[in-house]
């Protein structure tokens, strides 16, 4: 499988994980800063940006992470990629020393011990619409992500214009990376992972309720939380100057 990944800087190995429908280019204004102390790693994942389209599954698109990026080092994701990172620090510990997690959850579809998460109907909807007006349905999706910030129109054209910088992402990729995110719940596996970990959310999120850090306490104990109470769904990119100190204290402390 051909994975497009965009290196830069210099010091430990830093890998970014974007979300979903999105590619490498969501992090390019942190990534300068970050590569002043890091290697980083921008990855588009399989069907994403420049990456060409694969499975789905965890047992297969793990692999092919891990043939491609270094150990022992920290892996950022948002979102879908923050799911992708708990399952690399789940399964191949030694690929990873510190979770970084933005805006992300081990289960993003409700259950009746997880209220705080989306309702299976509203992602089987958008899965269902992809395949009648895919440029519609990623404009509705970004619209979730920017609802109830402060300047919801200047991010959204923020995030067209990155998505556009790296190319779409494959429709067949679309629906079957939707798939693996109304289908996988790691929450009994939390408790596999010894690495530290940092998780970010945004106390406007509708795709990611903050309230989910009090569910995870009981999942992942040693999980630290912050939440950002004026952004959604894109923290490190609505509110940089809230986050880059919190997550670099973090950093400081894994390097």
């Amino acid at each position: 499988m051909k994975l497009h990944i965009q290196q830069q800087g210099q010091g430990a190995p830093l890998v970014l994980l974007h979300g979903w429908g999105f590619n490498h280019a969501i992090w390019h204004h942190t990534v300068e800063q970050w590569a002043q102390e890091w290697t980083v790693y921008q990855v588009d994942l399989p069907g994403h940006g420049r990456s060409a389209v694969a499975p789905y599954q965890l047992t297969e698109i793990l692999p092919q992470l891990s043939r491609h990026l270094p150990s022992d080092a920290v892996w950022c994701g948002w979102s879908l990629g923050g799911l992708l990172a708990m399952a690399m620090a789940r399964w191949q510990p030694e690929k990873v020393r510190a979770l970084v997690l933005f805006a992300t959850s081990p289960r993003f579809v409700t259950a009746e011990d997880w209220p705080h998460a989306m309702t299976p109907q509203v992602l089987n909807q958008f899965a269902d619409n992809l395949s009648q007006d895919i440029a519609g349905t990623l404009q509705r999706f970004l619209a979730l992500q920017v609802r109830g910030l402060e300047t919801p129109r200047q991010q959204l054209r923020q995030l067209q214009h990155l998505i556009g910088q790296a190319g779409h992402a494959q429709v067949e990729s679309l629906h079957d990376s939707l798939e693996l995110l109304i289908n996988t719940d790691l929450r009994p596996e939390l408790r596999h992972i010894h690495c530290p970990a940092w998780l970010c959310l945004g106390g406007y999120d509708a795709l990611v309720p903050m309230k989910v850090r009090h569910d995870l306490g009981h999942w992942w104990p040693k999980l630290r939380t912050v939440c950002i109470k004026p952004a959604a769904h894109i923290p490190f990119l609505s509110h940089p100057e809230i986050v880059q100190p919190l997550l670099q204290k973090f950093l400081s402390e894994v390097a």
